[in-house]
């Protein structure tokens, strides 16, 4: 592994137990066994640093999700594989990590919420859901408004301050949502009423 990608992972390990405002890049240095003079060669400052963690994420779980969706061309097996992948990579989250971007970094959480606009319409309604409707798996709805619907669902509760002021992992809060547009809220008893 290169110099700058473990410097990467180190700073996301370290980032996932104290969130990025409290890990430092002296704290890094002493961890990893590395100056601090090393660090700064490869990025200027703490919030490279940050912008180069969210970026890998970002990447990674855009390459995972592509290999999510080529594996089946059933559109439901593709939404149970593509939720279980987020919920996996949500799991590794700290909600901390992502308040302290939202709150010093707002340029860096603008990333995110592009990110998520970008995969929601993407993935959820052109590789998914259209399929879906096509071959008759899914509701004849239209797909701008489950787009819409969702994405504020998503913003609203897949969001750090909503996570950590109800007590939630952003898994569990990702996998309540999903389920809700998935199944709704009526259980699945008075379903077969």
């Amino acid at each position: 592994m290169e110099t700058r990608d473990r410097i990467i992972t180190a700073f996301y390990n370290l980032a996932a137990e104290q969130g990025f405002t409290r890990a430092t890049v002296d704290e890094l240095a002493r961890r990893n066994g590395m100056s601090k003079r090393t660090i700064y060669r490869h990025f200027n400052s703490k919030e490279n640093l940050v912008e180069a963690v969210l970026l890998q994420f970002m990447r990674e779980a855009e390459e995972k999700i592509n290999q999510c969706l080529d594996s089946s061309d059933n559109p439901i097996e593709k939404m149970t594989s593509f939720i279980r992948l987020i919920s996996e990579k949500l799991s590794t989250l700290n909600p901390q990590m992502l308040q302290d971007m939202q709150r010093h970094y707002p340029h860096l959480w603008e990333k995110v919420e592009q990110f998520r606009a970008d995969k929601v319409k993407k993935i959820i309604i052109d590789k998914i859901l259209l399929q879906g409707i096509e071959e008759g798996y899914f509701k004849k709805i239209n797909p701008e408004i489950v787009a819409a619907s969702m994405l504020a669902t998503i913003r609203a509760v897949i969001n750090p301050t909503f996570v950590l002021e109800n007590n939630l992992t952003i898994e569990q809060a990702f996998n309540s949502v999903f389920d809700t547009f998935l199944h709704g809220i009526v259980s699945n008893e008075k379903c077969k009423m």
